[in-house]
């Protein structure tokens, strides 16, 4: 079950259908092998990249996802996740990282790398010049050290919403917190990338509280 890629590469999950899941969880529950594999190769990069996140070693974080699909192909007979797969393996691996940090009294911070292909804050890449290719650059060098230095929780929202592409909804059940307070935390953080980016680029070029 283990994926040995050196290090784990940060990317969206796939986007698959509602019914798709529920198909799944149906099969799992009745011990289909190829439902599992599929949940497993759906999820599994996306949500070590999002493990790392807190953990900072790809090690750890691939350890901890197999936890969180070790439990339940060995309690899948009763598994029923009522807000969705997706939404519960996020969850649950939120869960395992911070016992985690907890057991190893670990103190590093949840970081983001996030990449161009994942926030886009310009012109098409396509239609860059040379001087626009540097401008670009330096604009997604400096959104990563802004998010990096965005609260804990307000930049696991900014994880959740940008690069795993979850709704509010998603993200207020991963995190156990009010959709209103998702709302408010995105808010803050499109605010806080506005002042620190504002030297960069015209504000209208920064993403919108929709992306």
């Amino acid at each position: 079950m283990r994926s040995r890629t050196g290090q784990i590469v940060s990317r969206s999950s796939l986007l698959v259908p509602d019914a798709a899941e529920r198909e799944w969880v149906a099969r799992i529950r009745l011990a289909d092998e190829g439902a599992f594999k599929s949940l497993f190769q759906a999820y599994y990069a996306s949500l070590c990249a999002f493990v790392q996140s807190y953990v900072r070693s790809p090690d750890l974080a691939e350890e901890l996802v197999q936890t969180v699909f070790l439990q339940i192909w060995q309690h899948r007979a009763t598994w029923e996740p009522t807000t969705g797969a997706r939404a519960y393996l996020f969850a649950a691996c939120r869960n395992q990282a911070l016992g985690a940090l907890r057991h190893e009294r670990v103190v590093a911070r949840a970081a983001q790398r996030a990449t161009r292909e994942e926030i886009t804050l310009g012109a098409a890449a396509a239609r860059m010049g040379p001087d626009e290719e540097v401008q670009a650059s330096e604009l997604a060098a400096a959104l990563r050290e802004a998010v990096d230095r965005l609260p804990e929780r307000r930049r696991i929202v900014v994880i959740l919403r940008w690069q795993q592409q979850m709704s509010y909804a998603e993200i207020a059940g991963v995190l156990g917190i009010s959709v209103k307070t998702v709302e408010v935390q995105m808010g803050r953080a499109l605010a806080f990338f506005r002042q620190q980016l504002a030297h960069l680029r015209p504000q209208d070029s920064l993403p919108s509280r929709s992306m």
